[in-house]
């Protein structure tokens, strides 16, 4: 192992073993509390602390072997490793005045430096943090500062702190910075990675667990489960048993089409039509989280009903990374070392019931999105798959804010298909549209009327709350709405990179504030039900940027939305939050 990551039980550790072994950098993960006995064992070349939901300044924090500072291996902290480093060597580090989460530009103090070699000036960075370094350890210098930290990254001989997250997309030379330490500082030597190495060593460990034996697996007709499923065939052959559940959360027509277009590639698929037992259970209740584990409870008893059937006893999931990463992390707790929590329950991680008759698989969990998307290719996937539109295994359920009927479903069915027809030319890696509560709360705020001196302007609290990941930690947030003008809005008056710059700003000074929309009509006039449409920009999954989109084709949809639901919605918003401070979906 060349490169050792300390977790501190940041959302973005993966990112970080990623970004290195895409470039041929030998990586592992160790637990925060390894010792530097056992680093000089593993013959360790380099240290990066990574970061973590919490404060240095708190009791218990966790902490790093104290011993390993003296190892003589150069170090790079990371968010709250960068935080840890200064304040270990002496420095201090406080609550910041405000936080800082999503798009940031920093500019650098010493552009010569080894560790920013190839980067400009002033670069745009991705933050997620609520403390910041206010004062460093004698001997340190500052290599880059933002508006909000002015120590966004410090040095002291071959210890190296930065605040921003160089392992994820939207910190665009991220991965430059990453080879810089690896390569330049700590002297590693790069190797290939190779899809077809990847391709056969998963079917090979497949093979070799199952045997014989029969497997069941779960498709929906996404990009994930529809590659394992193609690549499990070439190792299961008829042992193979592909289950699609209609789960009445289905966007319109959507099961039909997807037992159809998988059966044509060759997979033996059983249909299940569950829609009734689903929305039976889903009824009354009004929780994300419990919403997500029924869901994944009624997915695994219709997986088992088929497999006793069947004689079978291996459940294979196409889980990838973001789906483990936000099941088991984000919270501040920490059970005997290890990180717990999570962001958002996923139905094929922490919904899973704790008794299964099944033992699972999952060979893609280490993988990300964009990472199946080119397995998808090497397997020669249609290009209808490989470009599908990412759809949640909860289907509807979680883009409906509160209690899931009949209704709200009928509703957001038509809609959702609206705004796939007027968006899909724009490309977003992922667009759809969400059904909220149509009431609001008038919010006042100095702040905010700041924040648009040039447009009339009002604010609004949405009613409900909704998921969002705050330094790595999970929220439960409010919505907040925002009108400008008088009868029609004047957002397309506004500067892309300004929008982002203000809901950056109102998300880092609003601590329960997890999502900010641009409200495309007023919303003081009565109707059940807001639509918020989101459409994000992303690799990975685990950072996205709102997608830049026209607002006279989002005023088209809102005028359809008006016309075709008189008197049932009361606003369409469209959402401007970046991941942080929200997720992606709302719920």
């Amino acid at each position: 192992m060349d490169v050792a990551i300390l977790d501190f039980g940041g959302q973005y550790v993966f990112n970080i073993r990623r970004c290195l072994s895409e470039q041929g950098i030998d990586t592992g993960i160790l637990p925060f509390n390894t010792s530097k006995r056992v680093i000089q064992r593993l013959g360790v070349k380099g240290l990066i602390l990574s970061g973590g939901p919490y404060s240095v300044y708190e009791k218990n924090s966790p902490r790093i072997d104290e011993d390993i500072l003296n190892l003589g291996r150069p170090i790079l902290g990371i968010c709250y490793g960068h935080q840890l480093l200064a304040k270990m060597l002496g420095g201090i580090v406080k609550k910041g005045r405000v936080g800082e989460f999503g798009f940031t530009e920093i500019r650098l103090k010493d552009v010569g430096n080894e560790l920013f070699r190839g980067w400009n000036k002033t670069e745009i960075c991705w933050m997620s943090h609520g403390d910041e370094v206010i004062k460093l350890p004698s001997g340190c210098k500052i290599l880059a500062s933002s508006r909000e930290s002015r120590i966004a990254s410090f040095q002291r001989d071959y210890i190296f702190g930065v605040q921003f997250h160089p392992e994820v997309f939207h910190t665009p030379k991220g991965h430059i910075l990453l080879k810089n330490f690896a390569v330049r500082i700590c002297g590693c030597r790069q190797r290939s990675w190779s899809i077809e190495e990847f391709v056969k060593r998963r079917i090979k460990d497949i093979k070799e667990k199952v045997g014989n034996e029969k497997v069941v697996m779960g498709v929906s007709g996404g990009i994930d489960s529809s590659t394992l499923a193609i690549l499990a065939k070439e190792a299961l052959g008829e042992n193979l048993i592909c289950i699609h559940v209609n789960t009445g959360l289905m966007r319109k027509d959507e099961s039909r089409k997807v037992v159809k277009r998988l059966r044509s590639l060759g997979l033996n698929v059983i249909s299940v039509d569950a829609s009734e037992r689903f929305l039976k259970n889903l009824k009354n209740v009004d929780s994300p989280d419990e919403k997500r584990r029924i869901i994944g409870r009624l997915f695994v008893e219709e997986f088992e009903r088929v497999a006793k059937a069947c004689h079978a006893k291996w459940l294979l999931q196409g889980t990838i990374a973001p789906d483990v990463i936000e099941s088991t992390r984000g919270s501040r707790k920490r059970m005997n070392h290890r990180h717990t929590g999570l962001i958002k329950i996923h139905h094929n991680v922490a919904g899973l019931p704790e008794k299964m008759e099944l033992k699972i698989i999952e060979p893609f969990k280490s993988l990300f999105k964009f990472q199946v998307r080119l397995l998808a290719e090497k397997l020669n996937l249609p290009e209808e798959l490989r470009e599908r539109q990412p759809f949640p295994g909860p289907g509807l359920g979680c883009r409906i804010v509160g209690e899931v009927t009949h209704e709200k479903i009928s509703i957001l069915r038509e809609i959702t298909e609206l705004v796939e027809f007027h968006l899909k030319k724009y490309k977003p890696s992922q667009y759809f549209a969400a059904l909220v509560d149509g009431r609001v709360k008038p919010f006042r705020s100095r702040f905010l009327q700041g924040l648009f001196r040039d447009s009339p302007s009002r604010f609004y609290l949405l009613r409900g709350c909704a998921i969002g990941v705050k330094g790595d930690e999970r929220v439960m947030g409010r919505m907040l709405g925002i009108f400008l003008g008088g009868k029609r809005h004047n957002w397309h008056k506004l500067n892309w990179i300004r929008i982002l710059q203000i809901q950056n700003k109102i998300t880092g000074r609003y601590k329960k504030v997890c999502r900010v929309f641009a409200l495309l009509n007023s919303p003081e006039k009565r109707g059940k039900f807001g639509v918020i449409i989101r459409a994000v920009d992303t690799l990975d999954f685990m950072t996205a940027i709102p997608s830049k989109i026209d607002f006279r084709t989002l005023d088209t949809i809102k005028e359809w939305i008006e016309k075709r639901f008189t008197g049932e919605i009361s606003f369409v918003g469209y959402e401007i939050t970046t991941k942080p401070a929200a997720t992606i979906e709302l719920v």
